[in-house]
């Protein structure tokens, strides 16, 4: 289930990221973008039962493969990068989680992590 869940939300992601750049602009990779990201990959693996850090990290996973089609194939930064971040995102969330029940914290954990991360990534590469 989680591959499943994993493999449909960066679908989804895909196509909310291009319209969020064509209607809103670049702006979205610091707002909008890691916000519907992690709302979809940890809601709907939670609400249908699926592991949440795997979710995270197919998602990353399959983020790298498209960071290294897109990006210098030569260069595993980026795609190390993204696997590595979602994985991260997902763990942290899934140990918020753990904590404290609230599915909700956990989320706004997650969605904090991950535009701390982008804005940290657009500070550094001109």
């Amino acid at each position: 289930m989680a591959y499943v869940i994993a493999a449909l939300m960066a679908g989804l992601s895909f196509v909310l990221n291009r319209l969020f750049l064509r209607y809103i602009g670049p702006v979205t990779v610091i707002s909008l973008g890691p916000v519907a990201e992690e709302a979809s990959k940890t809601l709907f693996a939670y609400y249908l039962g699926a592991e949440i850090v795997l979710v995270h990290a197919v998602f990353g996973a399959i983020e790298a493969v498209y960071d290294w089609q897109q990006g210098n194939r030569d260069s595993f930064i980026a795609p190390i990068l993204s696997l590595a971040g979602h994985s991260f995102f997902g763990a942290a969330t899934m140990g918020v989680l753990y904590v404290t029940g609230s599915i909700w914290l956990a989320l706004a954990v997650g969605v904090f992590l991950h535009l701390a991360y982008n804005v940290t990534m657009v500070r550094l590469i001109p």
